[in-house]
């Protein structure tokens, strides 16, 4: 491993922990393109002498020995994934499958207070769940430590589809007990998660002639805050798809003549969209008219979301006449409002809270992407529920409403919820831990959004799982934040339990 540690990262602790961060955000690890920080992995082991396996899902298991009293002690997992989320500025020029993160420190007022925290330069940080990958690591490595045997599971593709824990091999992982440092909440335990779903809504477009008078032009959403689709969807935060779709629907925004050409937007699935544009073809007779329209239902929208998002743009633009032969051409008039009414029949955010635990979202959904490819349009939502049924009987409702407009449906990486145990020793242990060290009990959670819990819940019969890890700000945008002032407490609280369960 290399000693040249970011400046960043010098000076903080513990020192470990920060070395495995560092050598971590140097490799690329996109989403299914996780070979070169499991090549890392599989080195390190083999430089410690610890035994590893894999499986076809990509999932890596490093095995290292009990230390000290755990010697001999039953075995703990304790999990993590090596994918990250890549999303950056629009003037960002980094390439996140050849790049390394670049790391800076910076004070954020954050819910009220300023807070130090680490940040990437115009990209997502990796704090999620590098962080987590990390302290795995650091607990093997420093020799102090006492701790049982390790089973440290790194899991691959969390963030796009959860295509390593779906894979996982059961036979890779001994312990019935298991950590996961996935979550982003400090002086939290996470029991329970929500289930979701993804609903790919496909148009075959039938694209028609220009007419004489048509100009091009683009409507634009843009300046959002985006944030993660389950954990920041409370938060009333603006989906730059949903205000698109918002803005074309207005009743005040006449479209009569005007036709689609392309929509585009967003990102991941699990990212509230950041930006949105559609091309419209529209007679010149009306773009003076449509334009005072539109500005006049973006500054609603901006009003609206004032608080919430107050960098939102909403912009018009008359394409010059040499680039309309470089955006895609109208698509009919029907199939134009056949698909503007579609959209208009879906939801986007908090769709209902929990009953039994406040301030907890029950169900949402988030539009997590459109895309144009030639004469094929995408929309890409996900759904979630902790709630039996409700998730299903949403996305039937909205399969129908798409299928009138001829769309064609597909769902794709529907993953399970994890259903709270409190009655686990792990459990129990775990709280005893954190209370010794801070005087006071941590909070038990539940969170909206899909932890691999759910997931290793179905592959290993038997385990006992909780979830935890530092607080992180903005996950899923380049506004990603690790607050620093948590690490240490994190860290402490996993030491304190690791030794406690030899």
């Amino acid at each position: 491993m290399r000693d040249d540690l970011d400046p960043a990262l010098v000076g903080l602790e513990p020192a470990e922990l920060w070395r495995q961060f560092d050598a971590l955000r140097r490799i690329p690890r996109p989403s299914l393109h996780e070979a070169g920080v499991r090549a890392h992995l599989q080195a390190l082991a083999e430089r410690q002498g610890w035994a590893y396996s894999g499986d076809a899902g990509g999932n890596l298991v490093l095995r290292v020995p009990g230390k000290g009293a755990g010697v001999g002690s039953q075995p703990l997992a304790i999990q993590g994934h090596m994918d990250m989320v890549c999303e950056k500025r629009s003037d960002s020029a980094h390439d996140f499958y050849k790049d390394p993160i670049q790391l800076r420190r910076s004070v954020r007022v954050i819910q009220g207070r300023e807070r130090e925290v680490l940040q990437a330069e115009g990209t997502t940080l990796g704090a999620d769940n590098g962080i987590g990958v990390a302290t795995g690591l650091a607990l093997a490595l420093i020799p102090e430590l006492d701790h049982p045997p390790l089973e440290l599971l790194f899991t691959a593709d969390e963030e796009q589809g959860m295509t390593g824990a779906f894979g996982l091999d059961p036979s890779l992982v001994t312990a019935r007990r298991l950590i996961n440092l996935d979550a982003e909440s400090d002086g939290r335990i996470y029991l329970s998660c929500a289930g979701g779903r993804e609903l790919h809504a496909i148009w075959e477009l039938d694209r028609d002639d220009r007419h004489h008078d048509d100009v091009a032009v683009r409507l634009s959403i843009q300046g959002l805050r985006g944030g993660h689709s389950g954990v920041d969807i409370h938060e009333g935060r603006a989906n730059a798809i949903a205000l698109l779709i918002a803005v074309l629907i207005d009743k005040q925004v006449d479209l009569e003549g005007v036709r689609v050409g392309s929509c585009d937007g967003g990102g991941r699935p699990n990212a509230i969209a950041r930006a949105a544009e559609t091309i419209l073809w529209c007679p010149r007779s009306r773009v003076s008219r449509l334009a005072e329209s539109i500005e006049r239902a973006g500054a609603r929208l901006a009003a609206s979301f004032a608080e919430a998002d107050p960098d939102l743009t909403v912009s018009f633009v008359e394409l010059p006449a040499e680039q309309h032969d470089t955006v895609a051409g109208p698509v009919s008039a029907m199939t134009s409002r056949a698909m503007l009414e579609a959209l208009r029949n879906l939801t986007d955010g908090v769709l209902s809270w929990s009953r039994v635990i406040p301030g907890l979202v029950e169900t949402s959904n988030n539009l997590g992407s459109i895309s144009t490819e030639g004469d094929q349009m995408r929309l890409v939502m996900l759904s979630r529920s902790s709630k039996q049924g409700a998730l299903e009987a949403f996305q039937d409702r909205c399969e129908r409403s798409l299928e009138a407009s001829s769309a064609t449906i597909e769902y794709r990486y529907g993953f399970p919820g994890w259903e709270a145990r409190v009655d686990t020793q792990l459990l129990r242990v775990a709280e005893t831990a954190y209370e010794q060290l801070f005087g006071r009990p941590p909070v038990r959670e539940a969170i909206h959004a899909g932890l691999e819990c759910g997931v290793l819940n179905d592959r290993i019969p038997g385990i006992e799982m909780i979830a935890f890890g530092p607080d992180i700000f903005d996950a899923h945008t380049p506004t990603e934040s690790l607050a620093l002032d948590t690490v240490e407490p994190f860290w402490r609280f996993v030491v304190r339990l690791v030794a406690s369960l030899v």
